[in-house]
């Protein structure tokens, strides 16, 4: 678009002396006139910059908006040339000091306002209730937000909630004198007075903590009432020198409103103002896009302008009847959307504006014919909310590689439009573990929602002595961003805390200190040393040196931002986020930009307390930043990337966007039909105060207004637009879905359309079909460019086998031996492929294998039966587990008290029986043909015979949880093979051991039988433990078991081992390491 339609050059014909409305359909080019509106005033004869402003929803837009007047204008506009209502407000304010000698108001924060309410509140001031209400209500985030829209409604329509609230103590009294009424419902009555009773307490402490400063809509309110008592066209007096209206205040002769459709009562009572003074106000705007219900029903400027200056004090011009202008043709896209986005603001009510809705989409917009493939608008249903996020970052890839003949689009002409706040975060995460960089827009930053900024403020409140650290926080910031601890790693360090402790406290002869005094210990340490030496030592001691650095800061005078700094920088965070955002992919792409931009909004709200020279003490400032819910608007400087937008309808005012995808249509969620305002009433009082009934907004009215919502981000679309909702058993699409049906399409892909994804998906397509010649070039393509997955070399299953020697050559070496374990016998038999993998490194030991090697290691160093001793032993290396979770830790902990007082009873019967221990962990080595049996026994037990001798009985120690039945016991190979080393004098004795009960050295000894001891509580049934006995074996079974080792070890030295697929391998009763060769490929069909 280079020139200007007719419509649009009949726009700008308009009299800028006189009040304008000027109606679009979005896309229509409203902001294009709005600019070259701007330029024409300033070209005018008398003009200057002083004399025309442009008003803008948000400082986002009237950056962008700044930009495209300087632009036209092809120079530096002084002053400012675009403001926001609020902007503008502050401005006047602030002039108006100047000209008083008065320092400028300052801006009193949601945050504040809302910290303030809840402490009056909990204070019981002013009796601080409301009626109807319980205080548990009150205390409510919910409460607090309607009753700060409650005093924002005072202030809008210029009212002191004091005054207010005693006007409507008349009212009360009149409605219960009456038998009939057109007054609100006396239960409203006495809510709106008992909430405005409460607003007047919190004013008066909020008057005395802080003078001098003003809420955004009271700003909005002082700046109105400042422009009536002095406002003026005229020549600055101060500026020109002159002394005639010493009083007065300079307004623009023309204001141009770019969005008008989400003008409210405050910022149309300072238009009305600067209208009085002489202004003409130009409003532009399409009130079927409207996005600010929320915030209470907005205003009519874009029906009646001159009705609703007039309304809010503004007056009549005489002779000087307000002009409109409707922007016939849409330049944004082409005929497909915008008949989408007329579908939808067909079904909304007019609002008194409807001329707009007639614009058609240009020719140069509607371009080439599309396809079905390649529409503008396409509907899809996903069958889970993670396929929706799927299409959704496929899609967005696509468009940004040029793929399926769509043009290429850049990160950041696309955006994701969701319903709320809280889903915009949750999905910009999801979209980027997806390879989608994202940038969050949607209404401001809450700091207490991002960890490093809760770990930071803690730190930071410790130092300055404001809240000293406890043991659970020292714990909580060692487990978390700066102490870079897993909880299972926090609890290892508890646990080696704890055990230090009893072992110098029983040296000392001491009682041992609880776990909290010993983490502050640690935490305060002096030096570089930690207290354990292990990673949850280092970390906390790491903790304790960043306190002392930053404390250093602080007494040296540094202030508390300066502190500040000295912690963030002693975290070295910096840094590795630094080189994450930048490396620009992945979920810690993204991560690391929302920690970093958080962290520079901590300091901002620093700084600024800092330059306000606030008398809020910082200590009470940190507070307010660890307990409130509300989204700040910064000015800190955030990271500056090519990222997509994710954002919500409000966030998207005034924008648009090559790629739009709309998420959340789901039932129950968009539209979201729930009252609003029902604790206090406001949107009642609202209506009430501008003429109307004093009734809630109705079903009707709230759709229309969801409805405006999903036509204002479907119409910021240029190009594409993709509307995906989910359909499952649990969510369902809402009715909005149903606008999108005959632009419905179910075959939307979702796979991950990355490098890998693309790998993944031709290797399928080959596994298919082996002669797909485009699949075999684009992996050659990928493989090249070193692709993970791509080249055949990295395929499992097609290489050929790295050898065919086998592991032990029995033939060629005819000294070699084939070691063979008793516990793996029967597994080498049962599977030699399972064997096989497992012997050579394909097993994995878990948690509970490495608990029963803490149990059998406990055992083998027991010295009494004290079940505690054991239980030491065991949490002395607890660090060595693979937890994954704390829940899983504390599980496995329970078990391995379980089982230690098992072993613990054990040995207390072994003590109280004739038995003596004649091996601890006792080798054996029996040579057997080619194979040598050997292995560790648990323990070696003498048992006194009638005859005076002794027989040697073998004990092993199970920690599994089913036991064999006492027939399969008998013939246990584990067992049997204990026994052929007791008779054969095969086990070597530990040092300093009696070999009185083993006979003489290779002599042999009598075989007492062999026993499994289990101590799981599931195997042991109520008991501390169960036995499982093997009778002492005979010759017959040796000879067996021999023939068994020795065919053992040849099948152990081979190089090929054969799975029992149907036997074993595929058995889900049998679990083995061979179900790995069985799992079919990812290419499987």
């Amino acid at each position: 678009m280079t020139g200007f339609d007719p419509s649009q050059l009949r726009a700008l014909e308009l009299d800028p002396a006189r009040h304008a409305r000027v109606l679009g359909a979005p896309g229509s080019g409203k902001t294009r006139v709005l600019v070259e509106a701007y330029v024409r005033a300033l070209d005018r004869p008398g003009w200057e910059e002083e004399d025309v402003l442009a008003i803008a929803p948000s400082r986002l837009v009237a950056s962008g908006l700044r930009a495209a007047v300087e632009g036209r204008a092809g120079r530096a506009i002084g002053g400012t040339p675009v403001r926001t209502a609020a902007s503008l407000g502050f401005a006047v304010l602030a002039r108006a000091a100047a000209l008083a000698g008065r320092d400028a108001p300052r801006l009193l924060t949601g945050t504040v306002q809302d910290e303030e309410i809840a402490a009056v509140v909990d204070g019981g001031a002013a009796g601080a209730g409301v009626a109807g209400l319980p205080h548990e209500v009150l205390q409510s985030p919910a409460f607090r937000a309607e009753l700060r829209e409650l005093w924002r409604i005072a202030d809008d329509f210029g009212l002191e909630p004091a005054a207010l609230a005693a006007r409507l103590r008349e009212l009360r009294r009149e409605t219960g004198a009456e038998a009939f009424t057109r007054l609100p419902d006396p239960g409203l009555l006495e809510r709106w007075r008992d909430g405005l009773e409460l607003i007047s307490a919190v004013a008066r402490d909020l008057a005395r903590k802080r003078p001098d400063e003003l809420s955004s809509s009271a700003l909005l309110r002082a700046a109105s009432d400042a422009v009536r008592e002095g406002g003026s066209v005229a020549a600055d007096p101060v500026a020109s020198g002159s002394a005639a209206h010493a009083s007065g205040l300079r307004v623009p002769r023309l204001l141009l409103v770019d969005d008008a459709q989400e003008i409210g009562e405050g910022e149309l009572a300072l238009l009305a103002a600067c209208a009085g003074a002489g202004s003409a106000v130009w409003v532009f705007g399409d009130p079927d896009i409207a996005t600010g219900a929320f915030r209470g029903e907005r205003t009519g400027v874009l029906s009646r302008l001159s009705g609703e200056l007039a309304r809010r004090g503004a007056g009549l011009r005489a002779g000087l009847p307000e002009q409109l202008a409707v922007l016939e043709t849409v330049h944004r896209h082409g005929p497909e959307l915008r008949g989408l986005v007329r579908e939808l603001t067909a079904r909304i009510g007019a609002a008194g504006a409807g001329e707009q809705r007639a614009a058609e989409a240009c020719d140069a917009a509607a371009g080439t014919a599309r396809t079905p493939a390649d529409a503008e608008a396409r509907f899809a249903a996903a069958g889970s909310p993670a396929e929706q996020l799927g299409v959704i970052a496929h899609r967005l890839r696509a468009r940004r590689l040029g793929l399926g003949g769509a043009g290429r689009a850049g990160w950041g002409d696309m955006a994701v439009i969701c319903r709320s706040r809280l889903e915009a975060a949750r999905v910009a995460r999801a979209l980027a573990s997806h390879q989608v960089p994202t940038d969050v827009a949607a209404g401001g930053l809450v700091l207490r929602e991002h960890q490093i900024v809760r770990e930071l403020i803690r730190l930071l409140q410790h130092v300055l002595g404001a809240r000293a650290l406890g043991s659970e926080d020292v714990l909580r910031l060692a487990g978390g961003v700066i102490g870079g601890l897993d909880p299972v790693a926090v609890r290892r360090l508890r646990g080696a805390l704890l055990l230090q402790e009893r072992r110098d406290a029983r040296d000392e002869g001491r009682e041992s200190r609880g776990i909290d005094e010993l983490v502050l210990e640690a935490f305060a340490l002096p030096g570089d040393t930690p207290a354990i030496d292990s990673a949850g030592g280092r970390a906390l001691r790491r903790l304790g040196r960043l306190a002392v650095e930053a404390a250093r800061v602080r007494r040296a005078g540094g202030t508390a931002r300066e502190t500040l700094w000295a912690l963030w920088e002693g975290t070295s965070l910096a840094e590795r986020w630094q080189e994450e955002a930048l490396d620009g992919r992945g979920a810690r792409s993204d991560e690391a930009h929302r920690s970093l931009d958080a962290v520079m909004g901590l300091f901002f709200a620093l700084q600024r307390h800092e330059e306000q020279d606030s008398e809020q003490p910082v200590a009470a400032l940190l507070e307010d930043l660890l307990r409130s819910t509300v989204a700040e608007d910064t000015l800190a400087q955030r990271s500056q990337r090519t990222a997509v937008t994710v954002t919500t309808p409000q966030g998207a005012i005034g924008r648009e966007f090559g790629v739009v995808a709309v998420i959340g249509l789901q039932d129950g969620a968009w539209p979201n039909i729930r009252a609003r305002g029902t604790l206090l009433g406001t949107a009642a009082l609202e209506r009430w105060l501008r003429g109307g009934e004093a009734i809630p907004p109705s079903r009707r009215d709230t759709i229309h207004d969801e409805l405006r919502l999903l036509a204002h981000a479907c119409a910021r679309a240029r190009d594409e637009l993709l509307v995906v909702a989910v359909s499952d058993e649990d969510q369902h699409p809402s009715p909005f879905f149903g606008f999108g049906r005959d632009r419905r399409r179910d075959d939307l892909p979702s796979a991950r359309l990355t490098l890998r994804g693309a790998t993944a998906e031709m290797r399928r397509r080959l596994a298919r079909d082996p002669g797909d010649g485009r699949a075999l070039r684009a992996l050659a393509a990928l493989a090249e460019e070193q692709v993970t997955g791509a080249h055949p070399d990295e395929w499992y299953g097609v290489t050929p086998a790295s050898t065919a020697r086998p592991i032990h050559d029995l033939d060629g070496d005819p000294e070699a031996l084939v070691p063979v374990s008793p516990s793996q016998l029967d597994r080498a038999e049962t599977c030699p492929l399972d064997w096989a993998i497992s012997a050579l490194g394909g097993g994995g030991g878990g948690v509970q294998a490495g608990l029963g090697t803490l149990v059998h290691h406990a055992l083998e160093t027991a010295e009494g039966h004290d079940p505690e001793r054991l239980l030491e032993t065991v949490l002395g290396e607890w660090h060595k587990l693979p937890f994954e979770a704390e829940w899983e830790s504390e599980r496995t902990r329970r078990l391995a008290e379980a089982q230690t007082r098992g072993v613990a009873a054990y040995l207390r019967d072994f003590e109280a029986s004739e038995r003596r221990l004649v091996g601890r962990e006792a080798r054996f080595r029996i040579p057997i043909d080619r194979a040598v049996l050997g292995g560790l026994a648990d323990r070696l037990e003498a048992v006194p015979r009638g005859d005076g001798g002794f027989e040697i009985t073998v004990l092993d120690l199970k920690t599994g949880r089913k036991p064999p039945t006492k027939a399969e016991a008998e013939t246990h190979t584990q067992l049997q093979a204990y026994q052929l080393g007791v008779s054969e004098g095969a086990f070597e004795l530990e040092a300093g051991a009696d070999p009185g009960p083993l006979g003489a050295p290779d002599a042999g000894a009598a075989s007492g039988g062999a026993r499994l001891l289990y101590v799981h509580p599931d195997a042991a049934k109520g008991a501390d433990y169960v036995e499982r006995v093997q009778q002492p074996i005979s010759d017959e079974a040796k000879d067996e078991l021999r023939g068994r080792v020795a065919a053992a070890g040849r099948l152990m030295a081979a190089g090929e081992f054969t799975a029992r697929v149907e036997h074993h391998c595929s058995d889900p009763h049998q679990p083995g390491s061979c179900r790995l060769h069985i799992i079919p490929a990812v290419s499987h069909a």
